[in-house]
């Protein structure tokens, strides 16, 4: 991982998340770019100011935030100005700088405090060249990243998250829980399609001596049962794909990736289908 790319609005949810960005690019090692766009929407920014002062303010403020963080990042830490639709210019300044990851602060807090991090989480998840970690405010900010849960399913785009899940637990040495996730209703073939990914990807993870644990749940509520098991085995982080094959898929579809990233307490990586390899590049 070379490039980070951080979205910010100075609320204190995406203040929040900048902390554990920060932390992220120093086990990592990678670059952070620190991302602000005047959306025009002067009312609900903590900065109250004409457009051309509020750019000032906000250029003044990034410049404090790459000061603050220089100790542990050295050079590594920049920031650039945009202006236009939020989601557009994150995923714009992603592509630009060839970035491996974008981080994203979620609801931090009521009113003006959400600003526009908030609102546009998951229109730069799904407009991203790259994948995307949100952070809720409740979220831990120091990633001690020692449990990712990776739900699988039967859609084919399932395994599609896989080598980024194991490069981040490489660089933290965590461990992957391999979850296996059905519905009560899906057939038995829809089921052992499950099974055969969930296998590809545990000779995967091994193959990298990555350490891992796999599990097979059964429910009718997938965002609730998965929330539960992260909770219940210390998981840091959910690895998820953000839509996937509505045809003959019981998984991760898109409304379900929603609200994990709505409600998960710790944070999401998701991964939109496409950006990276197919199933038939994992042996």
């Amino acid at each position: 991982m070379k490039n980070i790319v951080m979205a910010i609005d100075f609320s204190k949810g995406s203040l929040h998340a900048l902390k554990y960005a920060v932390s992220l690019a120093v086990k990592s090692g990678a670059d952070l770019t620190l991302v602000w766009v005047d959306n025009q929407v002067v009312q609900q920014s903590v900065i109250s100011l004409p457009s051309q002062d509020l750019r000032m303010e906000a250029k003044t403020r990034l410049t404090e935030l790459t000061v603050k963080y220089a100790s542990k990042l050295g050079k590594r830490i920049h920031f650039k100005q945009r202006k236009g639709k939020v989601f557009q210019e994150i995923s714009t300044v992603a592509r630009s700088i060839n970035a491996d990851l974008i981080i994203a602060g979620t609801y931090g807090g009521s009113g003006f405090e959400k600003l526009w991090i908030g609102s546009n989480a998951y229109r730069i998840i799904t407009h991203a060249s790259c994948p995307v970690i949100t952070v809720r405010f409740e979220a831990g900010a120091n990633p001690g990243l020692s449990r990712i849960i990776m739900p699988i399913d039967n859609s084919l785009e399932t395994l599609q998250k896989l080598p980024l899940t194991a490069e981040i637990a490489a660089n933290f040495n965590a461990e992957v829980h391999i979850v296996n996730i059905y519905q009560e209703s899906d057939l038995k073939s829809v089921k052992m399609k499950a099974d055969s990914y969930s296998r590809k990807a545990m000779q995967f993870l091994q193959q990298k001596e990555i350490s891992l644990v796999y599990t097979s749940l059964e429910t009718d509520n997938i965002t609730e049962t998965i929330i539960d098991y992260t909770l219940n085995v210390g998981g840091n982080l959910i690895s998820v794909m953000t839509e996937q094959n509505l045809t003959g898929s019981s998984g991760l579809l898109g409304p379900n990736a929603r609200l994990l990233v709505n409600q998960s307490p710790v944070p999401v990586l998701s991964v939109v289908p496409g950006l990276y390899i197919t199933n038939t590049d994992i042996n």
